[in-house]
Protein backbone atom coordinates (compact mmCIF):
# COMPACT_ATOMS: atom_id res chain seq x y z
CA UNK A 1 0.00 0.00 0.00
CA UNK A 2 3.05 2.36 1.04
CA UNK A 3 4.50 1.70 -2.36
CA UNK A 4 1.33 2.28 -4.27
CA UNK A 5 1.18 5.60 -2.36
CA UNK A 6 4.74 6.29 -3.36
CA UNK A 7 3.94 5.49 -7.02
CA UNK A 8 1.28 7.86 -7.30
CA UNK A 9 3.02 11.16 -5.47
CA UNK A 10 6.15 10.59 -8.00
CA UNK A 11 3.59 10.36 -10.94
CA UNK A 12 1.56 13.33 -9.60
CA UNK A 13 4.85 15.12 -9.03
CA UNK A 14 6.34 14.22 -12.91
CA UNK A 15 2.83 15.74 -14.42
CA UNK A 16 2.75 19.06 -12.16
CA UNK A 17 6.28 19.81 -13.47
CA UNK A 18 5.17 18.75 -17.30
CA UNK A 19 2.02 20.87 -16.79
CA UNK A 20 4.40 24.02 -15.74
CA UNK A 21 6.93 23.47 -18.63
CA UNK A 22 6.28 26.45 -20.80
CA UNK A 23 4.82 29.90 -20.16
CA UNK A 24 8.24 30.58 -18.16
CA UNK A 25 10.27 33.40 -17.23
CA UNK A 26 14.03 33.98 -16.09
CA UNK A 27 15.42 35.98 -13.41
CA UNK A 28 14.65 39.38 -15.17
CA UNK A 29 11.20 38.83 -16.29
CA UNK A 30 11.98 37.58 -20.14
CA UNK A 31 9.73 35.21 -21.65
CA UNK A 32 11.81 31.52 -22.54
CA UNK A 33 10.84 28.29 -23.76
CA UNK A 34 7.51 27.58 -24.55
CA UNK A 35 4.01 29.71 -24.37
CA UNK A 36 0.83 28.33 -24.42
CA UNK A 37 -2.45 30.32 -24.17
CA UNK A 38 -6.53 28.73 -24.15
CA UNK A 39 -9.78 29.84 -24.35
CA UNK A 40 -12.28 29.60 -21.81
CA UNK A 41 -13.46 25.87 -22.94
CA UNK A 42 -9.76 25.09 -23.04
CA UNK A 43 -9.10 25.08 -26.33
CA UNK A 44 -5.51 26.14 -27.09
CA UNK A 45 -5.23 29.54 -28.38
CA UNK A 46 -1.71 29.95 -29.06
CA UNK A 47 1.34 28.19 -28.72
CA UNK A 48 5.18 29.33 -29.62
CA UNK A 49 8.96 29.34 -28.70
CA UNK A 50 10.43 32.46 -27.08
CA UNK A 51 14.17 33.22 -26.39
CA UNK A 52 15.20 36.61 -24.77
CA UNK A 53 11.41 37.80 -24.47
CA UNK A 54 11.21 37.44 -28.20
CA UNK A 55 9.28 35.13 -30.82
CA UNK A 56 11.24 32.75 -32.38
CA UNK A 57 10.39 30.20 -35.02
CA UNK A 58 6.72 29.01 -35.81
CA UNK A 59 3.87 30.41 -33.47
CA UNK A 60 0.33 28.32 -34.33
CA UNK A 61 -3.13 30.24 -33.43
CA UNK A 62 -6.09 28.19 -33.45
CA UNK A 63 -10.05 29.27 -33.37
CA UNK A 64 -12.04 28.00 -30.33
CA UNK A 65 -13.03 24.61 -32.43
CA UNK A 66 -9.24 23.48 -32.46
CA UNK A 67 -9.08 24.36 -36.35
CA UNK A 68 -5.13 26.03 -37.23
CA UNK A 69 -6.11 30.09 -38.05
CA UNK A 70 -2.74 31.31 -38.49
CA UNK A 71 1.13 30.81 -38.26
CA UNK A 72 3.53 33.24 -37.80
CA UNK A 73 7.24 31.97 -38.76
CA UNK A 74 9.72 34.66 -37.07
CA UNK A 75 13.16 35.49 -38.29
CA UNK A 76 16.42 35.60 -35.91
CA UNK A 77 15.58 39.02 -35.08
CA UNK A 78 11.90 38.10 -33.60
CA UNK A 79 10.56 40.83 -35.25
CA UNK A 80 9.77 39.89 -38.69
CA UNK A 81 7.58 36.79 -39.55
CA UNK A 82 5.96 35.54 -42.55
CA UNK A 83 1.99 34.88 -41.48
CA UNK A 84 -0.33 32.50 -43.06
CA UNK A 85 -3.38 32.84 -42.60
CA UNK A 86 -6.05 30.07 -42.82
CA UNK A 87 -9.97 29.40 -43.49
CA UNK A 88 -11.69 26.75 -40.91
CA UNK A 89 -11.58 24.23 -43.81
CA UNK A 90 -7.68 24.39 -43.69
CA UNK A 91 -7.06 26.50 -47.16
CA UNK A 92 -5.02 29.67 -47.09
CA UNK A 93 -6.89 32.73 -47.50
CA UNK A 94 -3.91 35.46 -46.77
CA UNK A 95 -0.10 35.43 -46.66
CA UNK A 96 2.73 37.92 -46.52
CA UNK A 97 5.42 39.73 -43.82
CA UNK A 98 4.60 41.27 -40.48
CA UNK A 99 7.42 43.75 -39.42
CA UNK A 100 6.99 44.60 -35.50
CA UNK A 101 3.93 43.44 -35.86
CA UNK A 102 2.77 45.39 -39.15
CA UNK A 103 2.16 44.78 -42.74
CA UNK A 104 4.90 45.13 -44.98
CA UNK A 105 5.81 44.40 -48.55
CA UNK A 106 3.30 42.47 -50.64
CA UNK A 107 0.03 41.05 -49.21
CA UNK A 108 -1.72 37.93 -51.42
CA UNK A 109 -5.43 37.04 -49.94
CA UNK A 110 -7.35 34.26 -51.76
CA UNK A 111 -10.63 32.67 -52.21
CA UNK A 112 -11.22 30.29 -48.60
CA UNK A 113 -12.81 27.41 -51.38
CA UNK A 114 -10.85 27.75 -54.96
CA UNK A 115 -7.80 29.40 -53.63
CA UNK A 116 -7.87 31.70 -56.31
CA UNK A 117 -6.25 34.79 -55.65
CA UNK A 118 -8.64 37.96 -55.00
CA UNK A 119 -6.19 40.59 -54.02
CA UNK A 120 -2.81 41.58 -53.76
CA UNK A 121 -1.42 44.46 -52.03
CA UNK A 122 1.59 46.28 -51.38
CA UNK A 123 2.20 47.36 -47.78
CA UNK A 124 4.24 49.97 -46.01
CA UNK A 125 4.54 50.17 -41.76
CA UNK A 126 1.10 48.43 -42.00
CA UNK A 127 -0.47 50.88 -44.76
CA UNK A 128 -0.96 50.41 -48.17
CA UNK A 129 1.36 51.75 -50.25
CA UNK A 130 1.60 51.11 -53.85
CA UNK A 131 -0.55 49.07 -56.18
CA UNK A 132 -3.72 47.37 -54.94
CA UNK A 133 -4.75 44.68 -57.59
CA UNK A 134 -8.31 43.13 -57.21
CA UNK A 135 -8.48 39.82 -59.45
CA UNK A 136 -11.66 38.22 -61.04
CA UNK A 137 -12.32 35.19 -58.73
CA UNK A 138 -14.05 33.21 -61.65
CA UNK A 139 -10.67 32.99 -63.91
CA UNK A 140 -7.86 35.09 -61.97
CA UNK A 141 -7.45 38.25 -64.63
CA UNK A 142 -6.71 41.41 -63.42
CA UNK A 143 -10.31 43.68 -62.41
CA UNK A 144 -8.71 46.70 -60.81
CA UNK A 145 -5.55 47.80 -59.88
CA UNK A 146 -5.29 51.43 -57.91
CA UNK A 147 -2.59 53.49 -56.60
CA UNK A 148 -2.26 54.05 -52.89
CA UNK A 149 -0.33 56.08 -50.41
CA UNK A 150 -0.57 55.56 -47.06
CA UNK A 151 -3.75 53.53 -47.24
CA UNK A 152 -5.69 55.84 -49.38
CA UNK A 153 -6.20 56.36 -52.92
CA UNK A 154 -3.53 58.05 -54.57
CA UNK A 155 -2.80 58.07 -58.21
CA UNK A 156 -3.99 56.24 -61.30
CA UNK A 157 -6.78 53.84 -61.53
CA UNK A 158 -7.69 51.02 -63.95
CA UNK A 159 -10.62 48.73 -64.37
CA UNK A 160 -10.90 45.83 -66.41
CA UNK A 161 -13.73 43.09 -68.26
CA UNK A 162 -14.11 39.74 -66.94
CA UNK A 163 -12.23 39.23 -70.34
CA UNK A 164 -9.05 41.59 -69.65
CA UNK A 165 -10.56 44.81 -71.78
CA UNK A 166 -9.71 48.03 -70.83
CA UNK A 167 -13.10 49.64 -69.48
CA UNK A 168 -12.00 52.37 -67.51
CA UNK A 169 -8.72 54.65 -66.21
CA UNK A 170 -8.71 57.65 -64.12
CA UNK A 171 -6.95 59.10 -61.26
CA UNK A 172 -7.42 59.61 -57.65
CA UNK A 173 -6.23 62.16 -54.96
CA UNK A 174 -6.42 62.13 -50.91
CA UNK A 175 -9.21 59.04 -52.03
CA UNK A 176 -11.40 61.27 -54.34
CA UNK A 177 -11.79 60.64 -58.15
CA UNK A 178 -9.86 63.91 -59.53
CA UNK A 179 -8.39 64.54 -62.47
CA UNK A 180 -9.11 62.94 -65.94
CA UNK A 181 -10.89 59.95 -66.37
CA UNK A 182 -11.87 57.58 -69.27
CA UNK A 183 -14.40 54.64 -70.21
CA UNK A 184 -14.65 52.51 -72.99
CA UNK A 185 -16.25 50.02 -74.43
CA UNK A 186 -16.03 46.29 -74.15
CA UNK A 187 -14.77 46.47 -77.71
CA UNK A 188 -11.69 49.33 -76.94
CA UNK A 189 -13.62 52.44 -78.49
CA UNK A 190 -14.13 55.09 -76.01
CA UNK A 191 -17.16 55.73 -74.52
CA UNK A 192 -17.05 58.68 -72.09
CA UNK A 193 -14.53 61.30 -71.53
CA UNK A 194 -14.45 63.80 -68.68
CA UNK A 195 -12.75 65.58 -65.97
CA UNK A 196 -13.34 64.97 -62.12
CA UNK A 197 -12.62 67.42 -59.40
CA UNK A 198 -12.59 66.40 -55.09
CA UNK A 199 -15.05 63.34 -56.30
CA UNK A 200 -17.19 65.28 -58.72
CA UNK A 201 -17.76 65.74 -62.19
CA UNK A 202 -16.69 69.06 -63.83
CA UNK A 203 -15.98 70.78 -66.89
CA UNK A 204 -17.41 69.23 -70.23
CA UNK A 205 -18.06 65.76 -70.60
CA UNK A 206 -18.33 64.24 -74.26
CA UNK A 207 -20.12 60.56 -74.97
CA UNK A 208 -19.43 58.27 -77.75
CA UNK A 209 -21.29 55.35 -79.79
CA UNK A 210 -19.23 52.50 -80.27
CA UNK A 211 -18.28 54.01 -83.81
CA UNK A 212 -16.52 56.86 -82.46
CA UNK A 213 -19.30 59.16 -82.96
CA UNK A 214 -19.86 62.42 -80.27
CA UNK A 215 -23.46 61.16 -78.97
CA UNK A 216 -23.55 63.81 -76.41
CA UNK A 217 -22.07 66.73 -74.41
CA UNK A 218 -22.78 67.71 -70.70
CA UNK A 219 -21.53 70.39 -68.52
CA UNK A 220 -21.32 70.03 -65.05
CA UNK A 221 -20.29 72.65 -62.20
CA UNK A 222 -20.05 76.21 -62.11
Amino acid sequence: MKRCFIIVAMLLLTLSAWAQDYNKTDSKGRRQGIWMDFYSNGQKRYEGKFKNDKCTGEFRYYDEQGNLKATNTFDKSGEKALNKTYAPNGRMIATGYYVNQKKEGEWCYFDKDSGQLLLAEDNTNGKVNGWSRLYNPNNGKLAEETQYVNGVPEGQCQKFSDTGTLLMECQYHDGLLDGPTKTYYPNTALKEEGQYAKGEKVGVWKTYNEEGDLIAEDAFGD
